[in-house]
């Protein structure tokens, strides 16, 4: 199935972040074979927006294998749409659900269970959906499913930051619904994109139904059975809207372990790696019998720091640890190259972002920084959480920079994913290696620096009315060039308070066996896994 790009009216801030993306976004520091994934697609204004092709009902392709492993290092904390926000879960959810809109292989949002959508107004917007769509149990999809879910992703704190502009969702008969906006929005399509926007039943919801022990969507795949710790199973829906997918059984394999990843897919015991392990990339790429694949992306990775507690409330610290660390060695170390570094408090690759006032490396002026801030740096130890091995040999450089250049002693904690993302989520820390993937700069703001997600993915608990002004400026302003503008200043403002110490941006690079098809890949990673077939 080709994925068909929306032809209409998008956001022009969505349409000009897509069309931007890879200006900025190549890698400084590696010699990667990176390239481009995807190309920005022609759009055209107009007051509402056509269909987009159906995807027709027929099998996608036919082949004599009908199952796909996936290794994968960190196991989704959840399988439901609206209590996480990790890159592990979204991939699960991507898979088993969908929403009015999805995001393309370019970025640019596209529908999805949406068949069109007009424009009526800056606040209102009025969407027809598909008929016919049905819910993996059978039912028909109906707007009342769109707005109990809407609003159910509006009270969810893990990503309610994907609801905030809804101000309301009206039934207007059973296949159209409109949401009223609570301003201009440039972002909404985007928004509903996200995972946390997914569809789900209304009844079900309604009824308290536990969509952790049996999601309820309407995607390619449906789940049956989640081995903790272990393994995800999915299989294929065969009633699916845009046709069967050709591979039946896919199975997600949780391996946290580098290596262990590399030799189960040499040996053939999985099909398809998802974080490879960086120092095994040379050896992969001379295999003949598999694939590598290595992009530049938009995943941001820093060092989170809990700006709630001394010592992370006084900037003069914050930026003398920024000043400290060696970024081009963490680079070198965790990713084998594989990642560009980061200066500012946001991904470089998007239009709009500087590194102006944000600290660079420089140990004799992380000692000035130190010094105005009072502390001693016997007063100063910390603890850093690493949830994978690449974070773990991140911290490692961290931990040698800090207490070479400003003699701070820094301990390492190794914790799982599900265990780290409850901790940093309600503050439980002092500092952490994390990060946050997004398609354009608005998600990536609201998510990250927004005083709404704290509890949710503001982990740094960020609380700076400045800082939120300037982000809801953002969200409002739709023309083009005075929304970069308004970006610029706001990238400066945090590079100036320096809320965390940003560290790379993060190649996307995956691995899979010679004779598996179709493979593409969007610059937050997001994969298209109903697309793929094995060749004859």
């Amino acid at each position: 199935m080709t994925k068909k790009l929306m032809r209409g009216l998008v956001p022009v801030m969505v349409l000009s972040a897509a069309a931007a993306l890879f200006t900025g976004c190549g890698s400084k520091d590696s010699g990667a074979d990176a390239k481009p994934a995807g190309e920005t697609k022609e759009t055209e204004a107009a007051g509402s927006t056509a269909a987009s092709e159906d995807k027709g009902t027929e099998s996608k392709g036919t082949s004599s294998k009908d199952t796909l492993i996936i290794a994968t290092a960190n196991e989704t904390p959840s399988v439901t749409t609206n209590l996480h926000n990790a890159t592990a879960g979204d991939y699960i959810n991507q898979m088993t659900h969908e929403g009015l809109f999805t995001s393309s292989v370019d970025l640019t949002p596209q529908p999805a269970l949406a068949e069109s959508y007009e424009i009526v107004s800056d606040t209102e917007w009025v969407f027809k959906l598909r008929q016919g769509v049905k819910f993996h149990n059978g039912q028909e999809v109906k707007a009342a499913d769109v707005k109990a879910s809407l609003e159910l992703c509006k009270e969810s704190p893990q990503v309610s930051q994907y609801g905030d502009a809804v101000e309301s969702v009206e039934v207007i008969d059973d296949y159209t619904v409109k949401i009223t906006t609570n301003g201009p929005h440039s972002g909404l399509l985007t928004d509903l994109s996200h995972h946390g926007n997914a569809i789900l039943p209304a009844d079900l919801i309604a009824s308290g139904h536990d969509f952790n022990k049996e999601p309820i969507g309407t995607g390619p795949y449906k789940f049956v059975a989640w081995n903790k710790g272990e393994s995800i199973e999915l299989e294929a829906n065969e009633d699916y809207w845009g046709g069967a997918p050709a591979i039946k059984h896919v199975t997600w394999k949780i391996i946290p372990e580098g290596s262990s990843r590399t030799m189960a897919l040499e040996a053939g015991e999985v099909d398809m790696i998802i974080e490879v392990e960086s120092t095994d990339l040379s050896r992969l790429q001379d295999n003949p019998d598999i694939v590598t694949v290595n992009e530049p992306g938009t995943g941001h990775n820093w060092v989170m720091i809990n700006n709630e507690k001394a010592p992370f409330d006084n900037v003069d610290f914050r930026r003398a640890i920024d000043a400290a660390v060696d970024k081009n060695a963490v680079v070198q170390v965790a990713l084998n190259g594989q990642g560009s570094v980061s200066d500012s408090m946001l991904p470089e690759c998007f239009p709009g972002v500087v590194t102006d006032g944000a600290p660079t490396y420089d140990p004799e002026k992380a000692k000035e920084y130190l010094a105005a801030s009072g502390l001693s740096p016997a007063d100063c130890t910390f603890s850093i959480i690493c949830s994978d091995d690449t974070k773990l040999r991140a911290g490692q450089v961290i931990q040698s920079s800090l207490k070479e250049n400003l003699g701070i002693d820094v301990t390492l904690e190794s914790m799982d994913l599900a265990t780290y993302l409850d901790k940093t989520a309600v503050g439980d820390y002092q500092a952490a290696i994390g990060g946050y993937t997004s398609s354009d700069v608005l998600a990536h703001c609201m998510g990250v620096y927004h005083s709404k997600s704290i509890d949710g993915s503001n982990k740094t608990r960020l609380n700076d009315p400045e800082i939120d002004a300037f982000i809801d400026k953002i969200k409002a302003t739709l023309d083009p060039e005075e929304n970069v503008k308004i970006v610029t200043e706001l990238s400066k403002s945090l590079n100036e308070i320096c809320p965390q110490v940003p560290l790379y941006l993060k190649n996307n690079v995956r691995a899979y066996a010679k004779g598996l098809e179709g493979f593409t890949m969007s610059p937050t990673g997001g994969m298209y896994i109903e697309d793929l077939s094995w060749s004859e």
